[in-house]
């Protein structure tokens, strides 16, 4: 390779953090990338330029006006904004010059650029085995799995709620006056739900928060790999790049042919986020970032959203040879939107865990901005629609709701009291779409299940002792309706269409107690070991009660 070759490629070529080493023993240890002071002052010019740049769309009208309020004319503008211009062009491109140089003498580096460069020539596991001995910039990666190879041969019709809507005649069409009168609310929606909406729905999308977190974010990631994690580029079906980690604990743990795949809250990451509780039980492990977190590309929008966990399904199936039914999907607060998606989708999975999460994100919207509700219901249904009911309610699998009894963040009116958590609508949703005998002709059971949700834990042991709720009976009855359908569970479920008004309640009570768990702490706390499990299965009654 020429001189100049080397120049070029060291000038656009990524950015190199840490490298890997394997001892003797088989430890893997770290050595941090020490690039000299010529490498270091480019790369720091480089990146605050970039940062300059993410935030221009906010800062133009500002910069619009000072030069309106400083300046006689237009011309005088212009010509400040060309020097300004030209000076920053010329500091720019002698940072690219400095870090090209500095790069092309330092052996490190050109070691790395070859292992890259024959990866991207020849991708095999082999040299994506020598390219994971080195921690850099995710866009340089080789691609590791691209969903529009397999969906050639397994293209099938996605459920989402837009086509859920349509079916079932909820979408009201508008007349030519109506969609003329609603046109300034609908422009006006769309600014804001793509500049500022998007970024308080999902925080960790926020550029400068990436960049904050990035050091974090390494050492995290490093941690996972020295836990057997490997790294892959997904290419989603709207060309995002989803950045994913995978642990395999096959043949190693007692639960490692199960796959856990993680659906991070609206400002997590794999790195650093739910992750540890099911690796703590021995689960392989597959955790991705949301498009615009961490090194993914894109913007958590609900469609991208879509896309990136249908691929990460797509993924561990055609690619980690992990059978449908042997996949747990795990979703903390927003993640739940994905989460759920995927089991309406995958109805083959053995369980669907939703932690800490909500049934319909617009009345959390509508508590933060009550004065603008009809704006915020706007934004909401066309742009960010996250109801998790919905989904999950075309998903008839094994499902385990865990809510946080101190949470601080998914309740309405806000506070932190039982009674607001939206994890009790969720429930109420999902027993009332299950088993809607046990509600019919009766409205004392949904009274008392709202109010059992609200109780604390003492006062719902009393409420269980009152009603005389018996688990074997229970047991026994879930089981009679099981048999009576050919001993398959259906859904809707026959359950209670012959029940007293006591009975129902007894079950009603009694389910809750088997869907939902709860953990005594507030939103962002890490989900307690023990409380990560598959979650209960009714057809688990027939043999109890042989």
């Amino acid at each position: 390779m020429s001189f100049i070759r080397t120049l070029w490629k060291c000038n656009f070529g990524p950015r190199l953090f840490k490298v890997y080493e394997i001892t003797w023993i088989g430890r893997l240890v770290e050595k941090s990338y020490e690039p000299n002071s010529l490498e270091r002052w480019g790369d720091q010019i480089i990146i605050c330029f970039a940062a300059i740049w993410s935030i221009s769309l906010y800062t133009i009208p500002l910069v619009a006006i000072f030069f309106y309020e400083h300046s006689s004319s237009i011309t005088e503008n212009i010509f400040s904004l060309s020097k300004l211009a030209a000076s920053a062009s010329a500091i720019f491109v002698a940072s690219l010059v400095a870090r090209s140089c500095s790069r092309a003498t330092n052996p490190v580096y050109l070691k790395f650029l070859k292992t890259l460069n024959e990866a991207n020539a020849h991708y095999s596991a082999e040299t994506k085995q020598e390219l994971d001995k080195y921690e850099f910039e995710f866009w340089a990666r080789p691609v590791d799995f691209n969903i529009k190879d397999v969906e050639k041969d397994s293209a099938r019709e996605k459920l989402t709620l837009d086509k859920i809507a349509a079916s079932s005649g909820r979408i009201k069409r508008q007349t030519g006056k109506e969609f003329i009168c609603t046109l300034p609310c609908k422009f006006l929606s769309y600014i804001v739900a793509h500049t500022f909406a998007i970024k308080m729905m999902y925080p960790g999308s926020v550029t400068i928060l990436n960049w904050a977190f990035r050091s974090t974010l390494l050492k995290g990631r490093k941690n996972l790999i020295k836990h057997g994690g490997e790294r892959y580029k997904l290419l989603a079906a709207d060309n995002n790049e989803i950045d994913a980690i995978f642990i395999d604990r096959r043949n190693k743990k007692t639960n490692g042919h199960v796959l856990v795949i993680t659906c991070e809250g609206n400002c997590g990451f794999y790195e650093t986020g739910i992750i540890s509780t099911p690796m703590s039980k021995g689960y392989s492990i597959l955790g991705w970032n949301h498009p615009g977190f961490g090194s993914s590309t894109g913007a958590p929008y609900p469609l991208q959203e879509e896309n990136a966990i249908d691929c990460v399904m797509r993924f561990a199936i055609d690619h980690l040879k992990f059978p449908e039914e042997q996949i747990i999907l795990y979703g903390w607060s927003i993640g739940g939107y994905t989460a759920t998606w995927a089991a309406m989708n995958y109805l083959s999975i053995q369980s669907l865990v939703l932690d800490a999460t909500f049934d319909d994100v617009l009345p959390l919207a509508i508590m933060m901005f009550s004065s603008l509700e009809g704006l915020v219901r706007n934004i909401i249904r066309d742009y960010f629609n996250l109801n998790i009911a919905e989904q999950l309610n075309r998903y008839n699998g094994t499902v385990l709701l865990i809510r946080r009894t101190e949470d601080e963040v998914v309740c309405t009116p806000s506070g932190n009291s039982l009674s607001g958590n939206r994890g009790n609508m969720l429930l109420a949703k999902l027993l009332m779409r299950r088993y809607p005998h046990l509600f019919m002709e009766n409205s004392e059971c949904a009274v008392l299940l709202v109010k059992f949700l609200s109780a604390d834990i003492s006062n719902r042991k009393s409420i269980i002792e009152t009603v005389e709720v018996d688990e074997k009976q229970c047991l026994e009855l879930i089981a009679a309706d099981i048999e009576k359908n050919g001993g398959t569970v259906q859904y809707p479920s026959t359950l209670g269409e012959d029940y007293d008004s006591k009975t129902k309640q007894q079950v009603i009570l009694f389910l809750a107690t088997m869907y939902m768990k709860d953990q005594s702490s507030s939103h962002c706390t890490p989900l307690a070991v023990d409380l990560f499990q598959p979650g209960w299965d009714p057809a688990s009654t027939l043999s109890i009660t042989e």
